[in-house]
């Protein structure tokens, strides 16, 4: 089986299977990553990663820069993984902007023009509350029976820290990293010292504090989905984590729907995470809510004769876009792990300019 299943007690591949899907990507900058080297994107390109990451998922090719988004080890951006499932299962893609310093040359619905703001100085956003209504607006009206919702936050490892510690989970050695090398005490330092300024440990004061954009605007869409009976796919690592967590204390404490009882919500994202050493994505979401699945995603990268690819295998990137949550639907819905990998290879070469 090409997906590795963890407390699926509900058959909700099953809910999936066969059914309309709706893949959407909510993007944002953070201004912390201009000066703190909290995000394994190159500096030089950070500001326009998650255009061109979008770019290339609804385009088949980034045009913001002049190739899609690659880190030091030749290892591309999950981008690569997600425009092989939008290509090869015609799935539709629906971009929202909640601050992305630069804005993507597609078509996407604006939520927040303004990039996240500077989590050191605990100064993340003040509308987040507003942000997770606007959530709930575009989550409300798609017109999808399946909805899976990813991400492109450059540093957005460091808000999930954020956002877990200040809402009270056990997650300081447990968060992934895009990077190889993995900066927990600069990371740390960065969401104590913003955590300093949250007003309360009120869920939308943590994340005007040391969240990031993306956060209520996922939580909101996926509110109003299950609440229509829709099955979602948080579609990451620990930055969906940290998105369900602020769900569960919403849940908790505004709206009080028990939606995470539902067995409509999942966690999809990749092998690459789950086996992480140096995190603990698992710990995390039982610490949550035990019954919520995940599902993570083989690609047999190993395979590949392509040194970027197995990168990933090695620790690089490992998690973005919605790659994994995308391939969870895709796998379930007839694709293999193979046809994904040997169309990234078939394109790699021209999306890197390698054969110019």
């Amino acid at each position: 089986m090409p997906i590795i299943s963890v407390n699926d007690n509900n058959g909700f591949l099953d809910k999936i299977k066969n059914k309309k899907v709706q893949f959407s990507c909510v993007i944002s900058s953070i201004e912390t990553t201009k000066y703190i080297p909290i995000s394994g994107v190159n500096k030089s390109v950070i500001e326009y990663t998650p255009a061109a990451d979008m770019e290339l998922v609804v385009l088949g090719k980034s045009i913001s820069i002049s190739t899609p988004p690659i880190d030091a080890t030749g290892c591309p951006s999950p981008a690569t993984i997600t425009r092989a499932n939008v290509d090869l299962k015609n799935i539709p893609v629906l971009t929202i902007d909640a601050g992305s310093a630069v804005k993507p040359k597609i078509p996407y619905i604006s939520v927040d023009e303004k990039p996240t703001g500077d989590i050191y100085k605990g100064k993340a956003m003040d509308n987040s509350k507003e942000l997770f209504k606007m959530g709930e607006i575009i989550g409300k009206n798609l017109t999808c029976d399946v909805l899976i919702i990813g991400e492109s936050v450059p540093g957005g490892t460091t808000t999930a820290l954020g956002v877990l510690l200040g809402l009270g989970y056990d997650a300081k050695d447990k968060i992934s990293s895009g990077s190889v090398e993995n900066p927990k005490e600069l990371k740390l330092n960065v969401v104590e010292n913003g955590l300093k300024s949250a007003k309360s440990k009120d869920v939308f004061d943590v994340l005007n504090a040391v969240g990031d954009k993306m956060m209520p605007v996922v939580a909101g869409m996926a509110f109003s989905s299950a609440k229509q009976e829709k099955p979602v796919i948080l579609a990451g690592g620990t930055q969906m984590a940290s998105v369900l967590s602020v769900i569960n204390e919403i849940d908790k404490n505004h709206i009080k729907e028990n939606i995470l009882k539902s067995g409509l919500i999942s966690i999809g994202t990749t092998e690459f995470v789950l086996n992480d050493k140096n995190a603990d994505l698992k710990g995390i979401v039982e610490q949550i809510d035990e019954n919520v699945p995940i599902f993570a995603s083989k690609f047999n990268y190993d395979k590949s004769d392509i040194e970027g690819l197995k990168s990933y295998c090695k620790g690089s990137v490992k998690e973005g876009v919605g790659a994994g949550g995308i391939s969870v639907y895709s796998y379930t819905n007839g694709l293999n792990p193979d046809e994904v990998r040997e169309y990234v290879e078939r394109n790699y070469h021209k999306w890197f300019n390698e054969d110019k």
